[in-house]
């Protein structure tokens, strides 16, 4: 099952005014350092933008943002905590949910179907502990 990541405006602005910056500065500059700096900067933050997702298979979440992979065992799951941090992580929105998974790791996710998501990886382990925050209607 795939999820995509939520994405707020105020992040939206900010991404997609660097990238206009970019392309303005790349026009206007005409020279090659800021045309590869250009290229490379708003190569990686489309790629950030349309590429962060998560996949939940049989066995593991499947966390993408642009380049970045990381693959954590459902099994080893053991908490879900809603968090409204800015620490930086594979999410588009401050609604973020912290997973904390193995001894000491943790990864930041913010998918847009949060219940669904929470649900999905529930019917894959009914161990994992559930912060009563990420369901507002309780």
């Amino acid at each position: 099952m795939n999820f995509k990541s939520k994405k707020d405006i105020w992040l939206a602005v900010s991404i997609w005014g660097v990238i206009i910056l970019m392309f303005f500065m790349m026009i206007t500059e005409q020279n090659i350092v800021v045309y590869i700096v250009g290229i490379l900067n708003n190569a990686l933050l489309l790629w950030l933008w349309f590429g962060t997702s998560y996949k939940i298979d049989d066995e593991n979440l499947i966390v993408k943002n642009g380049p970045f992979k990381s693959t954590i065992d459902i099994k080893s799951i053991k908490k879900l905590r809603a968090t409204k941090t800015l620490l930086a992580g594979p999410a588009l929105s401050i609604d973020r949910i912290e997973i904390q998974y193995k001894r000491y790791d943790s990864v930041i996710v913010s998918p847009k179907e949060k219940n669904k998501f929470i649900e999905s990886l529930l019917s894959k382990n009914k161990s994992i502990k559930v912060d009563d925050k990420l369901y507002p209607d309780n």
